[in-house]
Protein backbone atom coordinates (compact mmCIF):
# COMPACT_ATOMS: atom_id res chain seq x y z
CA UNK A 1 0.00 0.00 0.00
CA UNK A 2 2.85 2.48 0.75
CA UNK A 3 4.26 1.72 -2.86
CA UNK A 4 0.79 2.70 -4.19
CA UNK A 5 0.70 5.91 -2.41
CA UNK A 6 4.00 6.96 -3.12
CA UNK A 7 3.32 5.97 -7.01
CA UNK A 8 0.72 8.38 -6.43
CA UNK A 9 2.71 11.32 -4.82
CA UNK A 10 4.76 10.98 -7.81
CA UNK A 11 1.78 11.32 -10.31
CA UNK A 12 0.37 14.67 -8.16
CA UNK A 13 3.71 15.91 -8.96
CA UNK A 14 4.26 15.66 -12.18
CA UNK A 15 0.59 16.80 -12.68
CA UNK A 16 1.29 20.05 -10.06
CA UNK A 17 4.37 20.41 -12.60
CA UNK A 18 2.32 20.35 -15.81
CA UNK A 19 -0.41 22.70 -14.63
CA UNK A 20 1.78 25.22 -13.65
CA UNK A 21 3.51 25.04 -17.35
CA UNK A 22 0.23 25.24 -18.44
CA UNK A 23 -0.55 27.93 -16.92
CA UNK A 24 2.62 29.92 -17.15
CA UNK A 25 2.19 29.15 -21.12
CA UNK A 26 -1.18 30.73 -21.37
CA UNK A 27 -0.11 33.56 -19.18
CA UNK A 28 3.03 34.09 -20.97
CA UNK A 29 1.09 34.01 -24.27
CA UNK A 30 -1.46 36.38 -23.31
CA UNK A 31 1.20 39.02 -21.72
CA UNK A 32 2.93 38.62 -25.55
CA UNK A 33 -0.83 40.09 -26.88
CA UNK A 34 -0.90 43.03 -24.34
CA UNK A 35 -3.60 41.26 -21.96
CA UNK A 36 -4.08 38.35 -19.16
CA UNK A 37 -5.08 34.97 -19.71
CA UNK A 38 -8.35 35.62 -17.36
CA UNK A 39 -9.42 38.08 -19.63
CA UNK A 40 -8.49 35.74 -22.77
CA UNK A 41 -10.78 33.14 -21.52
CA UNK A 42 -13.47 35.49 -20.59
CA UNK A 43 -13.30 36.82 -24.37
CA UNK A 44 -13.44 32.67 -25.10
CA UNK A 45 -16.67 32.56 -22.98
CA UNK A 46 -18.30 35.39 -24.59
CA UNK A 47 -17.50 34.58 -27.76
CA UNK A 48 -18.63 31.25 -27.80
CA UNK A 49 -21.64 31.16 -26.06
CA UNK A 50 -25.17 32.81 -27.50
CA UNK A 51 -25.91 36.39 -27.29
CA UNK A 52 -27.35 35.90 -24.08
CA UNK A 53 -24.17 35.21 -22.17
CA UNK A 54 -24.69 36.48 -18.50
CA UNK A 55 -22.14 37.56 -15.72
CA UNK A 56 -23.52 35.29 -13.72
CA UNK A 57 -22.08 32.53 -16.77
CA UNK A 58 -18.59 33.21 -16.63
CA UNK A 59 -18.67 33.50 -13.29
CA UNK A 60 -19.42 29.54 -13.45
CA UNK A 61 -17.59 28.83 -16.22
CA UNK A 62 -14.22 30.57 -15.00
CA UNK A 63 -14.15 30.31 -11.64
CA UNK A 64 -13.67 33.85 -10.74
CA UNK A 65 -15.14 35.75 -8.31
CA UNK A 66 -18.27 37.93 -8.80
CA UNK A 67 -15.52 41.10 -8.39
CA UNK A 68 -13.05 40.01 -10.91
CA UNK A 69 -15.28 39.50 -13.55
CA UNK A 70 -17.05 42.68 -12.79
CA UNK A 71 -13.94 44.57 -13.02
CA UNK A 72 -12.70 41.98 -16.48
CA UNK A 73 -16.31 43.01 -17.91
CA UNK A 74 -15.49 47.06 -16.77
CA UNK A 75 -11.90 47.08 -18.55
CA UNK A 76 -13.58 45.86 -21.49
CA UNK A 77 -16.33 47.72 -21.89
CA UNK A 78 -14.18 51.31 -21.23
CA UNK A 79 -12.05 49.56 -24.15
CA UNK A 80 -15.60 49.47 -26.37
CA UNK A 81 -15.32 45.82 -26.95
CA UNK A 82 -18.42 44.45 -24.56
CA UNK A 83 -21.68 46.46 -23.28
CA UNK A 84 -23.80 45.14 -20.21
CA UNK A 85 -27.34 45.43 -20.46
CA UNK A 86 -30.28 44.46 -18.60
CA UNK A 87 -31.61 40.41 -18.39
CA UNK A 88 -35.22 41.09 -19.14
CA UNK A 89 -35.49 37.47 -17.41
CA UNK A 90 -33.72 38.00 -14.98
CA UNK A 91 -32.85 42.13 -14.02
CA UNK A 92 -30.64 41.35 -11.38
CA UNK A 93 -27.84 39.57 -13.80
CA UNK A 94 -26.80 41.86 -16.79
CA UNK A 95 -26.60 40.40 -20.49
CA UNK A 96 -23.09 40.70 -21.81
CA UNK A 97 -22.50 40.91 -25.94
CA UNK A 98 -19.46 41.95 -27.95
CA UNK A 99 -19.76 45.38 -30.17
CA UNK A 100 -18.45 44.71 -33.09
CA UNK A 101 -15.00 45.80 -32.50
CA UNK A 102 -15.24 43.62 -29.81
CA UNK A 103 -16.13 40.94 -31.59
CA UNK A 104 -13.07 41.74 -33.68
CA UNK A 105 -10.56 42.07 -31.69
CA UNK A 106 -11.70 38.75 -29.71
CA UNK A 107 -12.17 36.37 -33.28
CA UNK A 108 -8.60 37.52 -34.26
CA UNK A 109 -6.63 37.04 -30.83
CA UNK A 110 -8.53 33.81 -30.39
CA UNK A 111 -7.87 32.79 -33.56
CA UNK A 112 -3.64 33.01 -33.08
CA UNK A 113 -4.52 31.33 -29.43
CA UNK A 114 -6.30 28.21 -31.68
CA UNK A 115 -3.02 28.31 -34.29
CA UNK A 116 -0.82 28.05 -30.78
CA UNK A 117 -2.90 25.13 -29.31
CA UNK A 118 -3.47 23.16 -32.72
CA UNK A 119 0.63 23.93 -33.64
CA UNK A 120 1.15 22.03 -30.00
CA UNK A 121 -1.50 19.40 -30.45
CA UNK A 122 -0.36 18.98 -34.22
CA UNK A 123 2.82 17.82 -31.87
CA UNK A 124 1.21 14.92 -30.33
CA UNK A 125 -0.23 11.55 -31.86
CA UNK A 126 -3.70 11.23 -31.87
CA UNK A 127 -3.11 8.85 -29.09
CA UNK A 128 -1.49 11.52 -26.75
CA UNK A 129 -4.02 14.04 -27.80
CA UNK A 130 -7.28 11.57 -26.60
CA UNK A 131 -5.23 10.05 -23.54
CA UNK A 132 -4.68 14.12 -22.43
CA UNK A 133 -8.41 15.08 -22.96
CA UNK A 134 -9.87 11.55 -21.91
CA UNK A 135 -7.29 11.86 -18.73
CA UNK A 136 -8.04 15.49 -17.67
CA UNK A 137 -11.68 14.56 -17.91
CA UNK A 138 -11.57 11.73 -15.80
CA UNK A 139 -9.18 13.59 -13.28
CA UNK A 140 -11.55 16.86 -13.03
CA UNK A 141 -14.29 14.22 -12.25
CA UNK A 142 -13.14 12.49 -9.61
CA UNK A 143 -11.72 15.26 -8.50
CA UNK A 144 -14.96 17.27 -8.29
CA UNK A 145 -16.18 14.33 -6.84
CA UNK A 146 -13.55 13.97 -4.26
CA UNK A 147 -14.16 17.29 -2.98
CA UNK A 148 -17.72 17.46 -2.65
CA UNK A 149 -17.43 14.31 -0.59
CA UNK A 150 -15.35 16.48 1.59
CA UNK A 151 -17.83 19.41 1.74
CA UNK A 152 -20.66 17.11 2.73
CA UNK A 153 -18.31 15.33 5.55
CA UNK A 154 -18.02 18.98 6.88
Amino acid sequence: MKKKIDDVRKDIDAYYESWFRINQAYSVWAQQHGTTDSLVFMLYEIFVSADDCTQHELCRKLFLPKQTVSFLLSKLEKQGYVRRSENPKDRRNKLVSFTTEGRNYAQTLLAELEQAETRAFLGMTAKERRAVADGLRSFANALSQCFLEDVKEL
